[in-house]
């Protein structure tokens, strides 16, 4: 007779390679623009390239820690001759308030590739891989990269552009990177000291740690001519939906993913072999990335964990295989 806890981990299994419905979310914005409809905004054409329209975020503090999902920005143009798109980075930090310069780009603990903005609408970027776990107050920056320019300074203007609502600026939310165009030096400085109109429209997607459960690196990776990691982001709560992450390995192969409800840490094929090995699931390895989405059982205990590490044939590797590290995943209390 299958025990409960096998038939829960390899009901687990089975979900990793199905979709899931959608876990619940929280949107965190200061502005009052509603990501359906339209509403009244102001397009701060003063951003010039370089410079980081900056949004201080906060969730209840009853939803922290919170984990990161996707970061949606609003741009637009005044002028119909300027070009439709522009160029952004997307920065974020983990601190309070910016005073003086500091946190600065260089301190941000995620930064987004550059991305092509379209003027007009709600540009949305996926962070739900990088992790982004949060214990309090973030920062979220858009950094213009490169945008039309119209006229010369100090009289130009730079289009498409950031943009805020119009019914007030909050004090101690809403920010600039800004260049001080005679020394070319950045600093932090208040949007409301700039006499805007009110705050940036930057929403933050994000789920509640306490409701979501956590997933921790164990380490015991085995690395060869391939170093594979295994990652988790999304919700461990009964019925929620997450989704786990393999990059690095060997392309064309044939994977095994260990799943179990203990620590093991067993010698194994000159490395560690993390979890007790309840389950196991093959997975071809395709390019050498696999995301695999699943779903959490009806019925999911709290406070309870389970164990992923996922092997693959590697000639570099000691034994001829190489490993993941061991990532436990843990459902909320």
């Amino acid at each position: 007779m299958t025990s409960p806890r096998v038939a829960f981990l390899t009901a687990t299994a089975c979900l990793l390679l199905a979709s899931a419905a959608a876990a619940t979310d929280i949107t965190l914005k200061n502005d009052s623009v509603p990501e359906t409809g339209s509403a009244q905004i102001a397009v701060q054409a003063g951003l010039v390239p370089g410079e980081i329209a900056v949004a201080l975020l906060d969730a209840l503090p009853g939803q922290y820690p919170i984990t990161l999902k996707t970061i949606k920005v609003f741009v637009a143009k005044q002028s119909a001759s300027a070009p439709s798109s522009m160029t952004m980075q997307l920065y974020v930090w983990d601190s309070g308030a910016p005073s003086g310069t500091t946190p600065n780009p260089a301190q941000a603990i995620y930064a987004s590739p550059t991305l092509s903005f379209t003027a007009g609408a709600f540009n949305q970027w996926d962070v739900s891989g990088s992790n982004l776990v949060l214990n309090g107050t973030c920062l979220v920056g858009c950094k213009v990269v490169s945008t039309g320019q119209i006229g010369s300074p100090p009289f130009a203007t730079y289009q498409p552009n950031n943009v805020t609502d119009t019914n007030g600026c909050q004090g101690g939310k809403n920010f600039i990177w800004a260049k001080n165009l005679f020394t070319g030096n950045f600093s932090w400085a208040s949007l409301c000291g700039f006499g805007a109109s009110g705050d940036w429209v930057i929403h933050v997607v994000a789920g509640t740690g306490l409701a979501e459960g956590q997933f921790t690196d164990l380490g015991a990776a085995l690395a060869g001519s391939f170093s594979p990691t295994l990652s988790g982001s999304g919700s461990l709560a009964d019925g929620g939906a997450f989704d786990i992450h393999v990059a690095g390995l060997p392309p064309a192969q044939t994977g095994f993913l260990f799943l179990g409800f203990a620590p093991l840490f067993a010698d194994f094929k000159g490395g560690s072999l993390g979890p007790a090995p309840d389950v196991l699931v093959t997975l071809p390895t395709g390019s050498g990335v696999l995301d695999l989405p699943g779903g959490m059982p009806a019925g999911t205990p709290g406070d309870f964990s389970f164990y992923l590490q996922m092997w693959t044939p590697d000639a570099g590797a000691p034994a001829g295989a190489d490993a993941t590290n061991t990532l436990q995943a843990t459902t909320p209390p």
